[in-house]
């Protein structure tokens, strides 16, 4: 019954028996039945274990085996260390095999389970795996070869001794008195390599088994894979990528398999990782259509200190006052996170989770899920490379997003993620951006980058008429790849994968939105984003302990910054008015360690107030 259970568990997973039939395959039906006089016993060959038994006596180690094809098969129903006991168990089983599914049932059952190198069992697998194909359009040199390698398994190891397998190829083609094609006579031996290996995993995750129909483009796939390889990876890192054709369908998946170096079995395109500044364009996008912004509004890029946080930008230096546009484009943080702030976090954060991305937070010092913050403006939120690019699908969608799909399937319905307006207002401000260095003619590509905190991770984004690419840079392992961000190392490999897609079949049209009026016709709201009229302490911040005693002992001057509100500025320390001269930056020198109230007043009266300790 056990047998018989197995048997038909591995029958229900062929879907083709090449051997079953007697007459299917000359070159294979003669190897084996030459070699093994397969018809000539009942399972058990007494010539071949009395031969063998007799080299053993006479030169006291085995020389040949006594194995029929049916004791093979027994073995690996079964598998066992090579001793006595187990050498008699598989005699017994194989007459049962042969008396229960005769010869016919015993190949189909070893043809299942034949060792063909590697991990690889059956023909059908090691069909597919080595030449692409199903066992029904086998050639005859690719079926010797098949029947070659269980003989010896790690002997014939097609990537490792290519030559061997060659050679014994060529002698069981001898053996059954056909001729040599010219298939084993050139120099190239079958390689075993899948295109997409993290796409698999993801499938074997998901408990799909069986032929899977993908939407993958395997020559796109091919060209995708060996541009990432050729590239200079991260310092122990790797790339991943991820390109969508015009209808959502996912043509090329590449998880990050292509570099050696910690965790890289990780697939790099389901990974959640912090973002960067690669979510700035749908912030932006939902300020549009909220009419809180336009891309002409000039927004100030200057210190700025919200809830006790003070963002620099990625050069660490501020531009004044800018447009949304250039903000935008040069990917400032303190213009983000004032249109952020106008938007909401958690108002955003939901419209990603409605459009479908899974965004995950950071957890709080107890261990509790964070609130949203303003932070997810700089990549305070972990998101995959797939839900990224799905996201990215908007702008040329008339700002509507759907499930990417892998398998053939029909369209799903789609989510609004942004208005058409808005869509095209980023879409245009991103078609601006400067390529990476080296890379001219962008034709209609809407390009951002990003890069997240501690060069943990580098992003980059492109969307044009007929593809979305996405590609990450940086260590599977998580941690900081030295000197790596989005635009220097993930921006050239985007522009190598965008050169390998096919070019626009029209040329460029204008877009169909019309042209943003001009700044001076615009309401006075609307031409600059209104500061805030709160005076901020930016520095030193509220309940902050500074070391201001050198090591002589004296007291040191303290640096103050303030921002927002209407300047001029006057400081208070303690109640009473600090000494700036005009023109020079405050300081403040404390007369002693202590406590110290700071105070600050803008000209229009509105003040703010710290505690700090100095030691």
């Amino acid at each position: 019954f056990f047998i018989a259970s197995l048997y038909r568990q591995y029958q229900s997973s062929l879907t083709y028996h090449p051997m079953s039939d007697m007459k299917a395959n000359t070159a294979v039906n003669s190897a084996i039945f030459g070699r093994l006089r397969f018809e000539h016993h009942p399972g058990v060959d007494p010539q071949a274990l009395g031969r063998a038994l007799w080299q053993i006596a006479r030169r006291g180690h085995v020389v040949s085996g006594g194995s029929t094809l049916a004791m093979q098969v027994a073995r690996l129903l079964t598998p066992h260390p090579h001793t006595w006991t187990g050498k008699i168990r598989d005699i017994f089983r194989a007459l049962q095999l042969e008396w229960r599914y005769g010869r016919s049932g015993v190949l189909d059952l070893y043809l299942t389970l034949a060792p063909e190198g590697r991990n690889i069992e059956g023909i059908r697998a090691a069909s597919l795996l080595y030449f692409g194909h199903e066992p029904d359009h086998l050639s005859t040199a690719e079926a010797a070869i098949l029947v070659t390698l269980p003989r010896r398994p790690s002997a014939f190891r097609p990537d490792r001794h290519p030559q061997a397998l060659r050679a014994a190829a060529r002698r069981t083609l001898a053996r059954a008195a056909l001729p040599t094609p010219d298939i084993l006579q050139a120099p190239a031996a079958p390689e075993i390599a899948h295109l997409a290996p993290e796409l698999l995993g993801h499938f074997l995750t998901v408990h799909r088994d069986g032929v899977i129909l993908t939407t993958l483009d395997s020559g796109l796939q091919r060209r995708v894979r060996d541009a990432l390889t050729a590239s200079p990876a991260p310092l122990r890192g790797t790339f991943a990528a991820l390109v969508v054709n015009e209808k959502r369908q996912i043509v090329v998946w590449i998880g990050g398999a292509e570099h050696d170096g910690p965790g890289h079995a990780i697939d790099g395109v389901l990974a959640s990782r912090s973002p960067g500044s690669t979510l700035k364009p749908f912030i932006y996008g939902m300020a549009f259509e909220k009419g809180w912004m336009t891309p002409r509004t000039r927004i100030r890029d200057v210190r700025l200190s919200i809830g006790g946080y003070a963002p620099l930008d990625f050069d660490r230096a501020f531009r004044g006052e800018t447009t949304v546009s250039e903000a935008l484009q040069l990917s400032l943080n303190v213009p983000a996170i004032q249109a952020l702030r106008k938007v909401g976090p958690k108002a955003f954060m939901e419209r990603l989770a409605a459009n479908g991305a899974t965004l995950s937070l950071p957890k709080a010092r107890n261990g509790e899920k964070s609130a949203p913050s303003l932070a997810i403006a700089l990549g305070g939120v972990d998101l995959s490379l797939h839900d990224l690019t799905m996201l990215y699908t908007a702008l040329d969608h008339q700002g509507r997003t759907a499930p990417l799909q892998i398998e053939a399937q029909p369209a799903t319905a789609e989510t609004m993620l942004l208005t058409p307006r808005a869509a095209a207002d980023i879409r245009a401000i991103l078609r601006g951006t400067a390529p990476p260095e080296g890379v001219s003619g962008w034709n209609r590509v809407a390009f951002k980058t990003g890069t997240s905190y501690g060069n943990r991770d580098g992003w980059a984004m492109a969307s044009t008429p007929q593809w979305t690419v996405g590609i990450w840079a940086g260590r599977p392992d998580g941690t900081a790849s030295p000197g790596l961000t989005g635009r220097d190392t993930a921006g050239p490999v985007l522009a190598e994968v965008l050169a390998l897609l096919s070019p626009p079949e029209s040329p460029a049209l204008q877009d169909e939105q019309e042209r943003h009026r001009a700044l001076a016709t615009l309401s006075p709201a609307l031409r600059k984003l209104s500061p805030d009229d709160t005076p901020q302490i930016i520095f030193p911040r509220d309940h902050a302990e500074i070391e201001s005693r050198s090591s002589d002992g004296t007291m040191l001057p303290v640096g103050l910054e303030a921002s927002g509100g209407h300047p001029p500025y006057r400081w208070f320390v303690n109640g009473m008015a600090l000494d700036v001269p005009p023109g020079a930056q405050p300081a403040w020198t404390p007369d002693a360690p202590g406590f110290a109230h700071l105070a600050l007043a803008d000209a229009s009266g509105a003040h703010m107030a710290v505690e700090i300790r100095v030691r």
